[in-house]
């Protein structure tokens, strides 16, 4: 009869199945041991007193799948994966067979006979090795910078975006902000309230958000934000991180905010910006930093003054325009007229530096030297009829051409096709 394969499983089952033909156990014991069902078990045992061990065995096993994939179908698909289709991948592969040779198979049975002939290497599910970043030793020396739009107040106001300011060596939060979105001009404006609370800190770790950083065309990071270049001239490092995992800190604290401010502004009824701004910068920050921040590695503060930094003139967007030869300058549809004396010398081709701040206001700047100017009203708007009287140009016939008229009159000669 042959040697049989048997699994631990079938095994167990030879034993199990001899006590009932021993009648040492009930067929109700061998279903609670061998987790069956009795009319399993009585299917199995009869199977086991015709055919013995061998019926114990599922019978299809070592037989060929008749879904199997066909052979001549498989060699078609290898022959054109070692020449023409060098280099395919088993998911573009497969929808080419389909596509092109009529030949349906799943992108996986594809795969794994590409791996058996050596044209697909298995890919291992590779986890990075990440080493924990320490803490910042001092307070002060980075704050980690996130926004986290949610429904903060669960559809009775505006859904909106809480701008999260958090010290890396304590885990205080040192500001929170509602605005309507993460924008350029949200975030300067918050920036600029966290500054003037606890003053310059010396890092700032933020994502490659498009408020924080440019990432079309900048392969050698040149080119930088408006909030960036406010960055540069308080003297304050950004850092990047390149995974939330990263600036871990700060995305905690954001779950711990969705999960417990939405239930404040619930018991407390609040359904708006203000309202919201008004709980969390006057009582909710000290709360949240009772109970979750640590004590630094060095008690020390080490914030920066704000002494010495003109903060209007940082925080504001700033651009560059060209002195026209009638001494003017257009920047968004505006037309400004630069005045006549001025504290410089100034002339058609220099270039003016553009500061238009938060509150609509424009400054007009040579180097470090303000620029009076004044803006020009628009230009009158031109009326135009949309329905103009139509123009008709008399065209003359060609039948009355004066050349046709005078060739028509001279009389034709003999032997001549007039």
């Amino acid at each position: 009869m042959g040697n049989l394969i048997m699994s631990k499983k079938e095994r167990e089952q030879v034993k199990v199945f001899e006590l009932i033909t021993n009648k040492a156990m009930t067929q109700k014991a061998a279903s609670i041991r061998l987790n069956m069902t009795t009319r399993g078990i009585r299917k199995k045992f009869e199977r086991f007193k015709k055919y013995g061990d061998r019926g114990l065995i599922h019978a299809s096993r070592g037989r060929l799948s008749r879904k199997r994939w066909s052979i001549d179908e498989s060699t078609i698909a290898i022959n054109l994966l070692r020449n023409e289709w060098k280099e395919f991948g088993p998911t573009f592969a497969a929808e080419k067979l389909k596509e092109l040779h009529s030949i349906k198979i799943s992108k996986e049975t594809l795969r794994q006979n590409m791996i058996k002939n050596g044209l697909w290497s298995p890919k291992k599910n590779r986890f990075k090795h990440r080493v924990r970043r320490q803490r910042r030793m001092f307070f002060g020396v980075m704050t980690q910078l996130d926004g986290s739009p949610h429904d903060w107040f669960e559809g009775r106001g505006p859904r909106c975006t809480l701008l999260v300011f958090i010290d890396d060596a304590t885990s205080k939060i040192v500001w929170l902000e509602f605005v309507k979105s993460e924008s350029t001009k949200d975030v300067m404006q918050a920036m600029k309230k966290y500054i003037l609370s606890h003053g310059i800190p010396r890092e700032f770790y933020v994502d490659y958000g498009s408020v924080f950083s440019v990432n079309t065309n900048n392969p050698d990071r040149e080119k930088i934000t408006q909030w960036e270049r406010c960055c540069k001239e308080l003297g304050i490092d950004v850092i990047h991180a390149r995974s939330p995992q990263a600036k871990g800190r700060v995305e905690r604290a954001n779950r711990t905010l969705q999960d417990r401010l939405v239930k404040e502004f619930r018991l407390k009824n609040i359904s708006s910006i203000d309202g919201a701004n008004l709980f969390v910068q006057n009582d909710y920050i000290h709360q949240h930093n009772q109970k979750f921040a640590v004590q630094a590695t060095l008690e020390e503060n080490v914030y920066r003054s704000i002494d010495g930094y003109n903060l209007k003139n940082i925080f504001c967007l700033k651009d560059q325009r060209i002195i026209q030869n009638d001494f003017t300058i257009s920047y968004k549809k505006l037309v400004l007229q630069l005045h006549k004396d001025q504290k410089t010398i100034i002339r058609p081709k220099n270039q003016i530096n553009v500061f238009e701040h938060f509150d609509g206001s424009i400054n007009l700047f040579v180097h470090k030297t303000e620029i009076y100017f004044s803006q020009i009203k628009k230009q009158p708007i031109k009326i135009i009829n949309n329905n103009p009287a139509k123009v008709f140009k008399h065209f003359k016939s060609a039948l009355n051409h004066p050349l046709r008229q005078l060739k028509s009159s001279i009389p034709s000669q003999p032997g001549r096709v007039g």
